[in-house]
């Protein structure tokens, strides 16, 4: 088992990952952990906790999590009720209070919205990736759409899921981006009133929702430091970290 694992719940979206994945990989031993959730499945965070704890069974020491979005809020579940498994925890684009996520502003908009599903879920391709080429939102759109479906979230037009807001027990790095319209300033900082001394949150300007994608090398040296002053020997080799221009 390696020391870090990327746990995942939005097979459309896990593209977004690999920039980052392949980063970090050059400094730790990390493997990619995914949840599908098929059809005929009832959407429960909690099925996805218990997959991912069939999948660590084994394991003879913690582990560092790290997820982004709903993989990130599995990550967390994961955590609180097992804390003595996980020896740390990288949050990505995960609000304090967990059940706001892009799927909650989607339906957020929907109850609002005047138009139909493809031309919203567009708008918010253009949203959650702020700058995209033109030429990618029918695509992004089309992954955004197979994510509400594959993921486990139960948030629909008629309810929005609320989870349970806290810290845990194991050191966090909390990371975002300032532009995100999913997950605002004010619902990550909000993370700061639950942390310890050794927590740590970072937020770049500009990203969206999908920040790491886009900053790879910024995001991977951030994680490579909070990594690096908890355990030491998990990095195997020093990258530093790009300027942001």
């Amino acid at each position: 088992m390696p020391k870090v694992l990327w746990v995942s719940a939005s097979p459309s979206l896990k593209y977004f990952h690999r920039h980052l994945l392949a980063r970090l990989a050059k400094v730790s031993e990390i493997e990619f952990w995914e949840y599908y959730q098929t059809l005929d499945e009832g959407s429960s965070i909690d099925n996805a906790v218990d997959l991912l704890d069939e999948y660590l069974a084994n394991t003879d020491r913690p582990v560092h999590l790290i997820g982004h979005g709903i993989g990130g809020v599995v990550a967390l579940s994961y955590a609180r009720k097992y804390p003595t498994r996980v020896a740390s925890l990288v949050l990505l684009s995960v609000a304090v209070q967990p059940g706001i996520n892009w799927h909650s502003y989607y339906y957020a908009r929907l109850q609002s919205a005047r138009c139909d599903r493809d031309f919203l879920l567009r708008s918010i391709a253009i949203d959650l990736f702020p700058g995209i080429c033109p030429s990618r939102i029918r695509d992004l759109a089309d992954r955004l759409d197979r994510d509400l479906v594959e993921a486990p979230s139960s948030h629909s037009l008629f309810r929005l899921d609320i989870l349970t807001e806290g810290g845990v027990n194991m050191p966090v790095m909390i990371g975002g981006a300032h532009d995100d319209l999913a997950i605002t300033s004010p619902a990550l900082y909000g993370w700061t009133s639950y942390f310890k001394a050794e927590d740590k949150i970072w937020q770049i300007p500009v990203g969206g929702h999908f920040f790491h994608h886009f900053h790879p090398d910024l995001v991977g040296y951030q994680i490579q430091q909070f990594w690096q002053k908890l355990e030491p020997e998990i990095i195997l080799c020093q990258l530093t970290g790009a300027e942001f221009n």
